[in-house]
């Protein structure tokens, strides 16, 4: 997580996990998506959402991503609520073999729906595999 401060004094940037999976299933360009994502901090957010995929040339793609999910705090950071939109926007080149390799930003927050909402900037390295 990349700016891990809030008013409780949680100043840390710990490691994270994510695992999604993308359909291949798409309707106008638009497939659902289903993840996971734990820090190691006990920190764990599910969510749920659409992706499409934008292709820039034969092997960049920009995937754009929005999602709703709830997090667990653990010992991480207190995000102002259990329930969380999440925005991500990745970048990533397809090798051959079909894998890919990327980045993406991701931004966490309870859309201000409570008083508290200290919002989640991330930016993750990305490796995924066509499932067949």
């Amino acid at each position: 997580m990349v700016g891990a401060v809030n008013d409780d004094g949680y100043n840390r940037t710990p490691a994270e996990l994510n695992l999604e999976y993308q359909s291949g299933t798409r309707l106008y360009g638009i497939g659902y998506l289903l993840g996971l994502l734990a820090n190691t901090d006990g920190g764990i957010d599910g969510y749920g959402g659409v992706y499409a995929n934008v292709l820039l040339s034969p092997h960049w793609i920009l995937t754009p991503e929005a999602g709703i999910g709830g997090y667990r705090q653990g010992q991480s950071k207190n995000m102002g609520s259990t329930f969380l939109f999440r925005l991500e926007l990745g970048l990533a080149y397809q090798l051959a073999a079909g894998q890919r390799l990327g980045v993406k930003i991701a931004h966490l927050s309870n859309g201000d729906l409570y008083t508290r909402n200290p919002g989640e900037n991330e930016i993750l390295v990305t490796y995924s595999v066509a499932l067949r």
